[in-house]
């Protein structure tokens, strides 16, 4: 066999399935809601959001996507930009 047959279809040129993007989504919105909110002490943790943002675009870029899929990286990619100008307005006002 040869290694070639392994590839995903992604790596051959070919998006994946949507069915496959499903979970990803779902850490990808608990990780932001998770950093977004803060913890219960209310302290807010750091998000790096170029590599959050990457991580989305990636998911768009390699999969078929349904229409509530995009819907999804649509929010997740505002929450992100939301963030960050909470966060530059918040190290500001310091």
């Amino acid at each position: 066999m040869s290694g070639t047959n392994r590839q995903s279809s992604a790596q051959r040129g070919g998006l994946r399935p949507s069915s496959l993007v499903d979970s990803q989504l779902q850490h990808l919105e608990n990780v932001v809601e998770f950093v977004t909110r803060g913890d219960a002490s209310g302290a807010q943790h750091t998000l790096d959001h170029e590599y959050w943002e990457k991580r989305i675009r990636a998911l768009e870029e390699t999969h078929e996507l349904i229409n509530s899929q995009r819907q999804r990286i649509t929010k997740l990619l505002a929450r992100l930009v939301t963030e960050a100008q909470v966060g530059r307005q918040n190290r500001s006002a310091a």
